[in-house]
């Protein structure tokens, strides 16, 4: 039955338990307005990951599932392994990496083991797709010595460098997929090239100028080229969205990088909405068969928060990247964090295995729990600045998902136009301060529905017959 567009299924008035009437916000679906396909959602490893991995087998299962589990927890399917650069003369030992690199060509696969252990299980929960990312090139290649950037923050590899770098590269994703049979899927070389990433950065980074980004990459695919690995280039996850524009006129202006990138990586820090939209209108104009990606992001913020008030701006950033940015994947920074910052979707300690998850994290899970790579996004509006909406469906089924936030400390009355639930089951999960991911109503479909306040709440429609 093809679902029946603009067709507004309830009055503009409900009623409160007193026979008060109340405003009833409205969302519109206009199911023959399809925009993006969606890649998936995801999160980082780095720098958990080698902490995590030395945990009990309980503990760094619960963690491992809270992030991936699509039943109990929140079905994340990219995972981005780090690539360690090597290096160790860092104050944070978090921050610090293992290389599995010994001398060139030359490997110790027992390196990097607790990572390596949590990358395993990531796999074994239900991640279907592996970003391996560098932050820097191993020390051994670096004009520094060093993986934690040069001092003064210029560029720290020399072009003779290039083909060594992306054969090391090459060398330790073919051990992966073949060996340890990860679903490596992209090598990303490059991280934020733009920063003058130094030592007293306290972390792993690299500056690239274009020209030498251009280097990288070409070298990178003629080594992939060889090797006959099904894998792409993931690039250039430059640091904001306001400066994406040069990097990727110097990508897809390259011929040779044209034709084998298909996506373009862009994190979402200290980006305004405009800013989103400036770029994406600029790869629309100029290179629209290029998906954007948004490959990193975690609220810049001191303090930790376990509530709802971090959990919304995520979320709205998560908003304004599917439908200002339109981007086909959207993954998180670091999932687990011991730091006194709001940036872990799980908390822990620095010493020790404790699990503290966010809201955050139910609040992401309302998107990748349900929002499955294939899902399509659909043209969707409130008639309220406080209640925002995205509507998902899968290609060939009348299965349909809406993520709605609501950005008010009030409870709202919301009613759905431009739907046809005939037949369908109808169930809603909430995150809220009361809630966690929880399914608040199962049945048939309502008039209206009721948000929580300061909520993110998903609505699945699905059919009796499962399509």
């Amino acid at each position: 039955m093809k679902l029946l567009m603009w067709f507004l299924l309830i009055p503009l008035l409900a009623f409160s338990g007193n026979g008060q009437a109340q405003n009833v916000i409205t969302i519109s679906v206009d199911t023959a307005d399809s925009r993006q396909t969606l890649d998936g959602f995801g999160a980082s490893g780095a720098w958990w990951a080698q902490a995590v991995g030395s945990w009990s087998d309980e503990n760094r299962q619960r963690i491992v599932d809270l992030l991936f589990n699509p039943t109990t927890g929140i079905g994340l399917t990219i995972f981005r392994y780090n690539i360690g650069g090597g290096e160790q003369n860092l104050v944070d030992p978090w921050r610090m990496t293992e290389t599995f690199e010994i001398g060139p060509r030359q490997y110790d696969w027992s390196r990097d083991a607790n990572a390596m252990r949590v990358l395993r299980a990531a796999r074994d929960a239900g991640v279907t797709e592996v970003v391996v990312f560098a932050n820097s090139p191993p020390g051994r290649l670096t004009i520094s010595g060093r993986a934690a950037g040069n001092p003064g923050g210029s560029s720290n590899l020399t072009p003779d460098n290039f083909d060594d770098f992306a054969q090391y590269l090459v060398d330790i994703t073919r051990h992966l997929i073949e060996d340890e049979h990860i679903p490596v899927r992209w090598i990303s070389p490059i991280n934020e090239p733009q920063w003058d990433w130094q030592p007293s950065k306290g972390q792993e980074g690299a500056h690239y100028t274009t020209d030498e980004i251009k280097g990288v990459l070409l070298a990178l695919q003629s080594a992939i080229d060889e090797s006959d690995l099904d894998v792409r280039i993931s690039a250039i996850e430059a640091g904001e969205w306001s400066s994406a524009s040069m990097y990727a006129r110097v990508l897809f202006e390259e011929p040779q990088l044209a034709q084998t990138l298909d996506h373009f990586a862009v994190h979402s820090y200290w980006s305004s909405v405009s800013e989103k939209q400036t770029f994406a209108r600029f790869m629309a104009r100029h290179y629209p068969h290029v998906p954007l990606w948004m490959s990193e992001w975690t609220e810049m913020q001191e303090g930790r928060d376990y509530g709802m008030d971090s959990a919304l701006v995520m979320a709205n950033v998560i908003h304004d990247d599917l439908t200002m940015g339109e981007v086909t994947s959207w993954q998180y920074w670091i999932a687990v964090s011991k730091y006194n910052f709001r940036d872990g979707l799980i908390y822990t300690r620095e010493y020790g295995e404790r699990i503290e998850p966010t809201k955050r994290l139910w609040a992401m899970g309302n998107y990748s729990r349900f929002v499955r790579p294939g899902a399509v996004r659909l043209a969707a509006a409130s008639d309220h600045d406080a209640v925002r909406a995205t509507a998902f469906q899968i290609p060939g089924t009348e299965a349909m998902t809406l993520v709605v936030i609501n950005n008010s400390r009030d409870p709202q009355t919301i009613a759905l136009e431009g739907i046809t639930a005939d037949g369908q089951t109808i169930s809603l999960y909430s995150t809220s301060e009361e809630n966690d991911l929880a399914r608040v109503y199962s049945g048939a479909a309502r008039q209206t529905y009721i948000l929580e306040a300061s909520s993110v709440t998903t609505i699945v429609f699905e059919s009796e017959s499962g399509a």
